[in-house]
């Protein structure tokens, strides 16, 4: 009986231990999560971080003169591939189009945050994109194309790049930011991120793409209309 009573007491003693030891995980985790954008306050002029249920902070304010967002998400584990921490780069900039475009490299179906999936049409990429590169958009979204062929190559062939979004209100990036530790995922199929600050310079990139993505409709559409217009004047 005292044997009983020793084994239960230690298993208890066991028990409790490894619950602190989750807890404390838990609030590291937490804590490391409001982290991830400190260091990128001073880019953004009026920049305020908001709390997000994700656990993840939001971070806006105003980059180069237009409203910009910064926010991390985790992608929900996906078959025989480590969990990837994306950086979703949003600026408002209203490009004149009244179609959205969408671009997605190497879709796996695990990208939550994808706006793709939600759009009707589907188009064939341009010779230029990477060809694993699935492009859907709105109704007349075709249009778009022939503006953003040449400035999208360069950011859809760098492989940090995830999604290349252009709506009537402005463009997204998403970019990776960090892949998850192969020890933790193998072993528990947790999604932990080593390192996982982003550095000013890797929001400033994803925030820049952003913006080119934007003007390159806007300054199309800009260009058309000059043109239309010297063509009824003739």
């Amino acid at each position: 009986m005292l044997g009983t009573a020793v084994l239960a007491t230690i298993s208890a003693a066991a028990l409790a231990a490894a619950g602190l030891r989750l807890r404390k995980a838990a609030r590291a985790e937490q804590s490391g999560r409001r982290e991830i954008l400190v260091d990128c306050l001073p880019l953004l002029d009026g920049a305020v971080l908001n709390p997000d249920p994700s656990g993840y902070d939001v971070l806006r304010g105003r980059y180069r003169g237009f409203e910009a967002a910064l926010r991390p998400v985790a992608e929900q584990l996906a078959f025989r591939r480590l969990p990837q921490l994306w950086l979703i780069a949003s600026v408002r900039l209203p490009t004149g189009a009244e179609a959205t475009l969408d671009v997605l490299r190497r879709p796996t179906g695990a990208e939550f945050f994808a706006l793709g999936p939600s759009l009707p049409e589907g188009f064939r990429p341009p010779a230029s994109w990477p060809q694993d590169s699935s492009v859907r958009g709105s109704r007349g979204a075709e249009a778009l194309l022939p503006a953003l062929a040449g400035p999208l190559a360069p950011m859809l062939a760098d492989d940090l790049t995830k999604e290349v979004s252009v709506t009537p209100a402005g463009a997204r990036v998403v970019r990776r930011l960090r892949q998850g530790e192969r020890g933790a995922y193998l072993l528990f199929r947790d999604s932990r991120f080593e390192n996982a600050r982003a550095e000013p310079a890797e929001a400033a990139r994803a925030l820049d793409l952003a913006i080119s993505a934007a003007l390159a409709v806007m300054e199309s559409r800009q260009s058309k209309e000059h043109a239309d217009d010297a063509s009824r004047a003739a």
